[in-house]
């Protein structure tokens, strides 16, 4: 469907039914709050009242591409990847930063809400070296443990979870392969940057959870990602979009502990 006009949220229903999904108001609003759509643009009073804020035709599209991916991904946590996906390649015209930073912690979640889910996260985490190659059964599930428990509380011990993985890099030969590699997203090769992914994973989370990154800051690492990639971006960096965005916030939270952050744009 193509849109170009902006829309009311009666409008967004009905793009809804049009396309064969069956969508609510409440739902519109549910996904405004998430981030997965922005904030409305506000209409002046009439002489007949107040007449209903207005979405612009790129939200109307977004909205239709959510409804479409929710058929096989219903949980809000991977839809929030979609406006974060077009924040960061597609511009403002699409997503503002006011909504990416809602996204953000739509997409994050809390591992501390279970700790199942702070496992699940931590699994991700040793997921490159989680190989019978390497140390021992026992040793692998120390260092998932000892993720998990990282995680879910929010504590980061980095002499800690250097000694869980170490008896994971012990075999440099099993490791040579992984050394050899050309993605740019390898894997740790050594136990020191796996506990840094750990605790730019965790500094990073806690920044979005806690509303702590300012819309100036996520705008700055947006420029930075955007500079990186240089060109137009393929569907697999499309859909990593998330994980890298993450990945810069992480590294942005822990850059300005240890040095004073870029002034602000209107100053300092």
């Amino acid at each position: 469907m193509e849109f170009t006009e902006p829309g009311t949220i009666d409008d967004l229903v009905e793009d809804a039914t049009a396309a064969g999904y069956r969508a609510t108001s409440r739902l519109v609003h549910d996904w405004v709050s998430k981030g997965l759509l922005g904030k409305p643009q506000r209409r002046r009073t009439g002489p007949n009242g107040s007449e209903k804020a207005l979405h612009s035709a790129n939200q109307r599209f977004l909205f239709i591409a959510l409804l479409r991916e929710r058929v096989s991904t219903p949980r809000l946590s991977d839809l929030a990847s979609v406006p974060l996906s077009l924040w960061l390649y597609g511009g403002d015209e699409w997503v503002s930063t006011d909504q990416a930073l809602r996204a953000l912690q739509t997409w994050v979640g809390d591992p501390r809400r279970t700790k199942a889910w702070a496992r699940k996260i931590a699994a991700w985490v040793m997921s490159d070296v989680d190989d019978p190659r390497l140390g021992t059964r026992p040793s692998r599930r120390d260092l998932l443990d000892a993720l998990a428990e990282a995680l879910y509380t929010g504590y980061f011990d980095r002499d800690l979870i250097v000694a869980k993985a170490r008896p994971l890099f012990e075999r440099a030969d099993a490791l040579l392969p992984l050394a050899n590699s050309e993605d740019p997203d390898q894997p740790p090769r050594t136990p020191e940057a796996l506990a840094f992914h750990l605790e730019m994973i965790i500094a990073g989370g806690q920044a979005i959870r806690e509303g702590e990154l300012e819309p100036w800051e996520l705008d700055a690492i947006r420029q930075l990602e955007n500079d990186s990639e240089g060109a137009t971006p393929t569907p697999e960096q499309f859909a990593s979009a998330p994980t890298d965005l993450f990945r810069g916030i992480g590294v942005w939270v822990i850059m300005r502990r240890f040095k004073q952050p870029p002034n602000r744009p209107d100053g300092p």
